[in-house]
This record gives structure tokens, sequence and C-alpha cells, in this order.
């Protein structure tokens, strides 16, 4: 079964407050404590399987903001390791890689949040200014430019820029102060911007992060309206372009049915920024099946499902077939 859950449980079991489900979780407080910490964070999902997904992305999440800040304190620290890699069963728990060794959203996040060279921001939201660090894991010097963005929920761009930066190997240091206030009605109760980050080095991509302004719950998002364009490359591998008209967070290529390992997943997917992946398929897959089955979520999805005369809930995309 791809989804893990479905390989001990029957269809009317599955609900985190079920008994196979709370013996599949071996912390007495564990699935309270997810969900209490889900709540603070992200709205309540619609469905079994979403809660699924959400408490992946909570667990990334999680994990990114504590590594970041451990690798920001360099020299008081210089490295990080996070518990635990993989389960011994099929279970509820603290892993990146299930029982089956299929990738959670940790997996992939921690592509991110332990790339040699990192840029990430801390936000103070009392003055709505945003430091911008990077921090060089790397035994050699870098040197390049960080770009960043102030987006809107709906994904309009309010302002960008970019500066030089350049970090000492094994080192870690802020590089620019980003205000944002004036760039920012004082009307609203509560600010909904995103900050995009990116360190490019040579003008390539080196590294890129996400800065909000308030709690992912909070984010008035319009629906991104994904767009999916497949390319088959033969029976287990596949070409995904994805594109949208609205900020995607936490964006996550899935198959009812398939395991499927991305070359990148659980990613911020905004307008104007088409991304590019490649996906292993767990079975041989028909062309007609890569192209009809491969959906893409995103966090919107967890709470707020597409529902029209000729979608399912399981839906909220567009798809482009290349031949």
């Amino acid at each position: 079964e791809p989804l893990t859950t479905h390989g001990y449980t029957n269809e009317e079991e599955r609900n985190v407050t079920t008994l196979v489900m709370e013996h599949h979780q071996r912390s007495g407080i564990g699935n309270a404590v997810i969900m209490q910490y889900m709540l603070d964070w992200f709205r309540l999902p619609f469905s079994f399987e979403m809660t699924l997904w959400l408490s992946q992305i909570l667990q990334g999440m999680a994990m990114k903001y504590a590594v970041e800040h451990w690798r920001r304190s360099m020299p008081r620290g210089m490295g990080t390791l996070y518990w635990q890699v993989n389960d011994n069963w099929p279970t509820a728990s603290w892993s990146s890689l299930d029982y089956h060794g299929r990738w959670k959203a940790l997996h992939y996040m921690a592509k991110q949040f332990f790339a040699p060279v990192l840029v990430s921001g801390v936000e103070d939201l009392a003055t709505n200014t945003v430091e911008v660090h990077l921090t060089n894991d790397q035994r050699a010097f870098t040197t390049g430019e960080v770009a960043w963005r102030l987006l809107m929920p709906d994904g309009e761009t309010v302002a960008s820029g970019q500066c030089t930066a350049s970090m000492a190997a094994g080192s870690t240091g802020r590089v620019a102060m980003l205000d944002l206030s004036e760039y920012l009605s004082t009307s609203q109760a509560v600010q909904q911007w995103l900050l995009d980050l990116c360190y490019l080095v040579d003008g390539e991509s080196v590294s890129t992060n996400l800065v909000t302004s308030c709690r992912p719950k909070h984010l008035a998002l319009p629906h991104p309206e994904i767009t999916l364009q497949v390319e088959p490359q033969d029976a287990y591998h596949c070409g995904v372009t994805l594109t949208a008209a609205h900020p995607a967070l936490w964006t996550w290529l899935a198959m009812e049915g398939v395991a499927l390992r991305g070359s990148d997943n659980y990613f911020h997917l905004f307008p104007h920024r088409p991304m590019r992946v490649t996906l292993t398929a767990s079975q041989a897959l028909s062309a007609e099946e890569w192209q009809t089955q491969l959906q893409a979520y995103s966090l919107i999805d967890t709470y707020q499902p597409v529902r029209t005369a000729s979608q399912s809930l399981h839906t909220p995309l567009m798809v482009q077939v290349e031949s």
C-alpha cells in the first residue's frame, strides 16, 4: 500500500483515534501532541488522509525551524542530527523514512535545511523586519547574490531586491536586514505576507527559503490552480513541470495506489516560477496512467478541497500531456 496506514488498517479504522491507530503510536501522548501542534499552526484537515499528509508537513517544519536555528548558532554548535531516520515497523513516529523506505515530507525538507550553503530568515513581526542569514558548511569561501521577493498570499509581488552576500568556510552570519514595513498596510489586523529568499552563485540557485508573517492557518491563500505538464519517460519514470497561478505552499505529488519518489517534493510553488521534478514509481505504469492519475496537492488542499461537477475531492489540478 502506498499509504503506510492502509497496510495495517481497514477502511473503517482510518481515524487517528481508533484502537489500531493508537496501537501503532507507541508514544502514549503522541497523537494528542501531533494534533495540538497541528491546530496551533494549521487549519483542521478535512479527511484522514489529509491529516496524515499535514502531520508530515508539521514534522518537517518543526525540524526545519530547529536545524536552521542550530546552524545559525555556529560555532557554538558545529553539527546537527535529528531523531530518527527510519522505522522498524509501520507506525507513526519521528522517522523521516517510513518502514517501507518511503520518504516522508521531512526527508525531502532535510535536503533543503541541510544544504551545504543555507540561506535563512529570522523574522521580527513586531517591526516587520527580517534578518537574512547565510550559513556555509563548505570547506571553501562562498560568494553570490541573495535575491528576495515580498509577496501577498495571492502571489502579487509587492517588492523585490537583491544584494551581494559572501561567507567564509565553516561560518555563518547575517548578510542583510530587510525592513518590510514601508511596503505593508497598517490597517490589517494580522499582517499577511510571504518572503521568498534565494541564494544564487553564478546565477544558479543554491538555496531557497520562505518566511511568513503569520502562522500558515491565518494566511488567506487562494486556490493555486496548479497545472502539470506530464512527460512520461518509461514505465517507472516521469518528468513533470508544475506551474501555479497563486502560491502553492508545501506542494507535493502523489498517485493513488502507487508509491512515488521525487527528485523533490513538499516544495513551495510560486507564480511565474515553474518547478521541474522527476518521479520514480514503485510499479510499472503506462503513459496513460502517468498522464491521468498523477495528482498535485498543496497546503490549501488539506482543508479546502475542490468540488466541481467534474472533479473529485482529490483532483485539484489541470494536466497538460506531452506526447
